[in-house]
């Protein structure tokens, strides 16, 4: 019987990902996804955070770190 070695598959990371957004108005520390396609508004202050573009959303908040 011949043996044939099994072939790797490479699977890509996907390109979005969530986010942990400081609202510039009260410092409040929110996760978001940063492909949203909904606004994102601060749960503390009401303050939009996030606008949707069509692919990546643009954070109008700060990005304290990228969640893995």
């Amino acid at each position: 019987m011949l043996f044939v070695p099994k072939r790797r598959v490479l699977i890509p990371k996907p390109k979005s990902r969530f986010v942990q957004v400081v609202c510039p108005n009260c410092g409040y520390k929110q996760i978001i996804f940063d492909h949203a396609t909904f606004p994102v508004r601060c749960l503390s202050c009401g303050e939009q955070l996030v606008v949707p573009t069509g692919g990546k959303a643009k954070i109008l908040g700060i990005v304290e770190r990228v969640l893995e």
